[in-house]
């Protein structure tokens, strides 16, 4: 029995480390404005850049990196590659976290610390993902809806070279790991499910009508209705169309009800305007016009001016304590003002609590894609 389950131990390692093989390489910045790097490893291989030296080590080797001079130096205006460090076993120890794949140590876009780069197969890197973002405890059709969706963003930022693009300059990364992108985790954080959610559904992507690879986004809880990207954004992305979603109310954070005072709404208002579409609107208190949780856009008039704000704006001036999602209404009561809410996040595309429904309904991944991208089409692209 030992030795029949050994074999089957062994084929499957086999199997992932062939379907990893072929995957994508992706570039995570996992570390940003670090003072100071720690990274240990077995066999360990390190460049370091700026002289061009590269050393092989046996055995175990430990670097320090002591980032507080990154910003002394004035002559670099832009980020610069310090060391890439690889070990011939395949992981490294960073700050006392393990991961698997090359580690890249550069100077910080401000230059004040540095930043902490892995490079490693874009399934792998999802397998860690899947326990952060969602549940590695959720049915597994769930999990490869999620997969899905994060391979879709994250290749989207490959191809374009969306984030060099955005500062101007080549940053070394493809995406990072935060809430301002996707959060990706340990080796240690990936499981024998969230591994095989990503390869169960390896190479499949969400693409436009037109075949275009566009970002796919989710979130926790829509709360009824998920939002189309233009509707929380600025931008407009081709394919998306907001969709009903029943699923999701009995799960996660609770409908809820916040205070405002008249001082905190009227300001936040006027912060909200004149940030985000330059208009200075001076009177106060603004007259709110009442409207459904699903419109996506705060209606009011400020004395005899009338403006229109989007409900994402008001959510981003008041934070997300306050408002925990952007499916909400604002009602006057006595001097106060009560937002009654639903949801939990931005409320763009797969809605993850509604997935997770789903899947415990029965619903193939396939088929809870289809239900929150129902004009995008699953192509296979490795």
């Amino acid at each position: 029995m030992n030795h029949c389950f050994i074999k089957i131990t062994l084929a499957s390692l086999l199997l992932v480390q062939s379907a990893l093989a072929t995957s994508p390489q992706i570039r995570v910045r996992i570390g940003k404005d670090q003072k100071t790097v720690k990274i240990s490893g077995r066999d360990v291989d390190r460049m370091f850049w700026p002289t061009k030296s590269y050393k092989e080590f046996a055995g175990l080797k430990e670097f320090l990196f002591n980032c507080e001079t990154a910003k002394k130096d004035k002559k670099y205006k832009k980020p610069i590659k310090l060391a890439t460090i690889k070990s011939k076993t395949g992981s490294l120890k960073i700050n006392d976290e393990l991961f698997r794949g090359s580690s890249y140590i550069q100077t910080s876009e401000n230059l004040e610390g540095c930043d902490i780069i892995m490079e490693s197969s874009l399934d792998e890197y999802l397998a860690t993902l899947l326990a952060k973002e969602m549940n590695a405890k959720w049915p597994i059709e769930a999990l490869k809806a999620q997969a899905v969706a994060a391979r879709s963003y994250a290749y989207f930022k490959m191809k374009t070279k969306q984030v060099s693009k955005t500062v101007g300059f080549e940053t070394n990364y493809d995406i990072e790991s935060s809430e301002k992108h996707q959060v990706s985790g340990s080796m240690l954080d990936a499981t024998i499910k969230t591994t095989e959610a990503s390869l169960q559904t390896k190479g499949e992507v969400l693409l436009d009508e037109k075949s275009k690879i566009i970002p796919i986004f989710f979130h926790s809880k829509c709360g009824g209705k998920t939002l189309r990207p233009d509707q929380v954004w600025d931008n407009k992305v081709s394919g998306y169309t907001s969709v009903v979603c029943p699923f999701c109310h009995t799960h996660g954070m609770k409908n809820w009800v916040k205070e405002l005072t008249e001082f905190e709404l009227s300001n936040s208002l006027k912060k909200g305007l004149l940030k985000y579409q330059g208009v200075k609107a001076t009177q106060a208190p603004y007259k709110i016009i009442n409207d459904h949780k699903a419109n996506s856009q705060v209606k009011m008039y400020a004395g005899d001016d009338f403006h229109v704000i989007k409900k994402s704006r008001l959510r981003a001036v008041l934070g997300r304590t306050k408002l925990p999602s952007n499916y909400f209404v604002i009602n006057k009561t006595k001097n106060k003002y009560e937002v009654t809410g639903a949801g939990y996040g931005h409320g763009v595309g797969l809605c993850q609590f509604g997935a997770k429904e789903l899947a415990k309904l029965g619903y193939t991944y396939k088929q809870i894609l289809k239900h929150y991208f129902p004009n995008m089409v699953l192509k296979k692209i490795y």
